[in-house]
């Protein structure tokens, strides 16, 4: 792709000086560097969509559970039981750990989702800034941009590689945290996960009745018991909370960014702007991007959070709420 890169931008710059009618034509490949294509959530991955190896998060539960599960004393289907207190101190305790230990996996997967999901979006951002400082570079030896340009750009290339590496980096230990959590070993490892977080779904979740009762205050004041109900109500506030978060990027700052991108490339085509200013905008869509990513995976881990949170309040045999 970097040549391609190159090789775009150079025909752009060279026939902007010697045809002002070529802008329009290059409007559309110009667009592949700048534009909003570097980004897009329909946009096709760059990894195989029809990879029949990946490593899903149903299976990386499957895995946590058979593993780690006190199979002696879980009693399968107990998780739809509509009267926890009912179970024994053993059963609760082996239902307990089978949240934890889904809540634990899937904050790992996750983890590692995103951050692979960032690389590949890294990667095009790069190749973009590679290819403008290799201009840069050209274009300062036939006198087109002066050294201070150059230096403004080569800088921004040497900051790009290293976000790159520190983003290769927490993916190794990500990888790693995996590894460890599914108890891997040479005979079975498997972490070629989703290229991409699941999107978020467009309503928030709404607890039922005997979830809003078991998190109420209550009449009982035993310690352990207070505890667990806040505990569980900041985690349906944070998930409320991280739910607004990343619904407001997808519906409002996403579209507003594509619609900056958009303007800009107009811009380029009404010669206000050079492909430099419009590679500058690569900058400015790959924060957001990043962003995007960093919301909507805290809320996928809010919402497993929550998940355990629940399923303990409705479990703490002290809380007269759930009986």
């Amino acid at each position: 792709m970097k040549k391609i890169v190159i090789a775009v931008l150079s025909l752009a710059i060279s026939q902007a000086f010697a045809n002002p009618s070529s802008w329009i034509e290059q409007n559309k490949l110009v667009g592949e560097i700048g534009g909003w294509r570097v980004y897009s959530k329909d946009q096709v991955s760059r990894e195989s969509p029809a990879n029949q190896n990946v490593f899903t998060l149903n299976q990386a539960i499957e895995r946590a559970l058979n593993q780690q599960l006190d199979w002696t004393n879980y009693l399968r289907g107990s998780e739809s039981t509509s009267d926890y207190y009912l179970l024994t101190p053993a059963q609760r305790s082996a239902l307990q750990k089978r949240s934890s230990i889904i809540y634990e996996t899937t904050k790992s997967y996750y983890e590692l989702v995103a951050l692979k999901e960032k690389l590949i979006h890294m990667e095009d951002v790069l190749d973009a800034v590679e290819a403008a400082s290799e201009l840069s570079a050209r274009m300062y030896k036939v006198g087109n941009i002066n050294e201070l340009a150059l230096l403004k750009q080569n800088k921004a290339l040497y900051k790009k590689r290293l976000e790159y590496k520190a983003l290769q980096g927490k993916y190794l230990e990500a990888k790693e945290r995996l590894i460890q959590r599914m108890n891997f070993d040479s005979r079975d490892v498997r972490v070629d996960v989703d290229a991409r977080l699941p999107e978020p779904p467009k309503e928030q979740r709404k607890l039922s009745a005997k979830e809003l009762k078991a998190i109420g205050l209550g009449d009982i004041n035993n310690p352990e018991s207070v505890k667990t109900r806040s505990t569980a109500r900041l985690s349906y506030e944070g998930y409320l909370e991280k739910y607004q978060g990343v619904k407001s990027y997808k519906e409002e700052i996403l579209p507003t960014q594509k619609k900056i991108s958009e303007e800009n490339l107009l811009r380029y085509n009404g010669m206000l702007i050079d492909v430099f200013h419009l590679l500058e905008d690569v900058e400015t869509q790959s924060k957001t991007v990043m962003d995007y990513i960093d919301v909507n995976t805290a809320f996928l881990i809010q919402s497993a959070r929550l998940d355990k949170d629940l399923m303990d309040v409705q479990m703490d045999f002290s809380n007269i709420n759930v009986r």
